[in-house]
């Protein structure tokens, strides 16, 4: 899948026409690699580049189309629309457990390396946590702040809330398969499970 990229601009853009024309719930998240410092001081930059490259892909892959991603450095700007605190939470905890789960290899084109990368998410919705753009960034960034503070490679929204997500029971064997598939097409296991569900649907429904 091609990247979705876009400016740091465009993303602010599209924040204040959307606060603008009420099309909300949606999301803003900022996301950071952590100890990416360490890896490219350690291991070098050119494999730093790869795992930002990487989580760029993993991004692409799981987010809706309409959902714009940028980044400057190791951090990272997402726009999730018509997504609340609740369904933004789910979405960057299935990324942030697909990528805690797995280790990935990287190379340098001399060395190769199979590195554990996580990554620090903070959540801010609009109109729940704030009136304006300029609000709803720094209320983003608050949270992933709370993320680093707390140990890094966890999700936290605007403020501390508690969410219980409703669990699925599956054979061992389906759950190595799945687990086998989602990091061999760099998709979630739970993006997988909503693709099977809706096949699902269109299936059975009258």
């Amino acid at each position: 899948m091609v990247s979705r990229l876009t400016t740091k601009e465009d993303l602010i853009k599209k924040v204040n026409e959307m606060i603008s024309d009420r099309e909300g719930p949606f999301s803003i998240v900022t996301a950071d690699i952590d100890n990416l410092a360490s890896i490219n001081h350690s291991l070098g930059r050119k494999i730093g580049d790869e795992i930002i490259d990487k989580l760029i892909t993993i991004l692409t892959n799981n987010l809706a189309e309409a959902d714009l991603i940028t980044r400057q450095g190791d951090e990272f700007m997402i726009l999730l629309v018509g997504k609340g605190a609740e369904r933004s939470l789910m979405e960057m905890e299935e990324i942030r457990s697909y990528l805690s789960d797995n280790t990935f290899n990287f190379s340098d084109g001399e060395k190769s390396e199979d590195i554990y990368v996580t990554v620090s998410f903070g959540i801010a919705s609009w109109p729940r946590d704030a009136k304006n753009g300029i609000e709803l960034f720094r209320v983003a960034d608050s949270a992933l702040f709370r993320a680093k503070k707390l140990g890094k490679n966890k999700v936290c929204l605007s403020e501390v809330e508690s969410m219980v997500l409703k669990s699925s029971y599956f054979t061992k064997t389906q759950i190595d398969r799945l687990s086998e598939m989602a990091k061999e097409m760099e998709k979630t296991e739970a993006f997988l499970l909503r693709e099977a569900l809706d096949d699902l649907f269109k299936k059975y429904s009258k």
